[in-house]
């Protein structure tokens, strides 16, 4: 056997799309779960911080266990994109409820 043989073989570098998925997804995911305990304070005070709380920690669970970490290396733009939607929602009634 040769020494190429028993070397592995490196993973490929990412490609530029996927840093910027990556990237968006870092943003998204903090401030989707402040503005949802926001959201809760706002309608619920104290009631709603807590479940705003348990329900950021709920979606962070949620999303690790779909896709067995926080950012996969194969991210998808239909992923970020629907939690892209999600932030968005969830702004726009924090926007009214305020």
């Amino acid at each position: 056997m040769t020494h190429a043989q028993n070397t592995p073989v490196p993973v490929g570098p990412t490609t530029t799309s996927q840093d910027v998925l990556a990237a968006t997804l870092a943003a998204l995911l903090p401030l989707g779960g402040g503005m949802l305990v926001m959201l809760g304070y706002s309608w619920l005070d104290i009631f709603g911080l807590i479940l705003g709380i348990a329900g950021a920690a709920g979606w962070a669970y949620w999303w690790r266990n779909k896709h067995k970490s926080f950012f996969p290396k194969d991210l998808r733009g239909g992923s970020v994109g629907g939690i892209g939607a999600l932030v968005a929602v969830i702004g726009i009634l924090l926007f009214i409820s305020l």
